[in-house]
C-alpha cells in the first residue's frame, strides 16, 4: 500500500506518495499534483516515488526556482531517491519545470510538458487575479511586465543546450494558453534548430483536460 507523508519545508508545504516498492525514480509535479494525474498512478505502480511542493502562485520566479533547489536536495536524501528527477509541467506548472531546468539541468532526466504556460504576457491575461500576483512575484510594473524579457520562449538557446529528453502535449485549441505562443513557439524553435522533441499535439483539443485518455505513450516516454 503505497504511503503519503505530509511535511513542511521552507514555510511550504511539502507532498510525497512512495510506492510499496519504490526504485528510487521520482516525479516531481510542479503544480496541480492530483489533477489528471493517470500516468503518475501507474508510475507509482511501478516504483516511482510522486513528489509536489505546494509553492503556488510564484509562477516560475526566481525565488521559486531558489525554494525548489533546496527542496530538492531535502528530498533526495529524505527519501532516498535518484539524483535526477522526472519533471512534470502542467499549465502555469510549465514555467516552474522550465527555469528549474534552466538553472539546475544536473537535477533533471526527463521533462513531460502538457500545456505549458511559456509567455506569461499571455498567461495570466489582463484583468486576472493571477496576473497581477505574477507582475509582484516577479517585482514588475504592469507596463514593465509587457516587456520583459525573462520569459522561458526568450531563453531557448540556453533550455535546449542542456539536451533533455522532452515530450510536450498540448491542444491545438487552447483557449487559456494560446498554443501558437506558447508551446507552438517550442516546436517551431526545435524545427528550425533540427532539435528532437517528442509532440503529441490533439487538434480539437483545448486547455482542459490535460494528459491523454490512453497515457501508455507517457509511461513509455519515462522508461525508455
Amino acid at each position: 500500500m503505497p504511503q503519503t507523508y505530509e511535511y513542511v519545508f521552507n514555510g511550504y508545504n511539502a507532498y510525497v506518495i512512495r510506492p510499496d516498492k519504490p526504485n528510487g525514480k521520482w516525479i516531481w509535479k510542479t503544480e496541480f499534483f492530483t489533477a489528471f494525474d493517470q500516468a503518475e498512478r501507474k508510475l507509482l505502480d511501478m516504483g516511482y516515488t510522486r513528489v509536489y511542493y505546494q509553492i503556488s502562485d510564484k509562477y516560475g520566479s526566481f525565488n521559486a526556482v531558489r525554494l525548489m533547489h533546496n527542496f530538492y536536495f531535502d528530498v533526495i536524501n529524505r527519501f532516498n531517491l535518484d539524483e535526477r528527477c522526472y519533471l512534470f509541467g502542467f499549465s502555469r506548472g510549465g514555467l516552474y519545470a522550465y527555469n528549474f531546468t534552466l538553472f539546475y539541468p544536473e537535477c533533471v532526466e526527463k521533462i513531460y510538458f502538457d500545456a505549458p504556460v511559456l509567455d506569461m504576457r499571455t498567461w495570466p491575461k489582463e484583468g486576472m487575479i493571477e496576473r497581477v500576483q505574477a507582475i509582484n512575484e516577479y517585482g514588475l510594473t504592469p507596463d514593465a511586465y509587457e516587456t520583459f524579457n525573462g520569459q522561458p520562449v526568450n531563453y531557448f538557446d540556453e533550455f535546449f543546450s542542456h539536451m533533455k529528453h522532452i515530450l510536450l502535449i498540448a491542444g491545438l485549441k487552447d483557449e487559456e494558453v494560446d498554443f501558437e505562443q506558447n508551446s507552438g513557439k517550442m516546436i517551431e524553435y526545435c524545427k528550425k534548430n533540427n532539435i528532437y522533441i517528442q509532440t503529441i499535439l490533439k487538434p480539437e483539443g483545448k486547455h482542459h483536460p490535460h494528459s491523454l485518455e490512453d497515457v501508455t505513450p507517457i509511461i513509455e516516454f519515462i522508461e525508455r
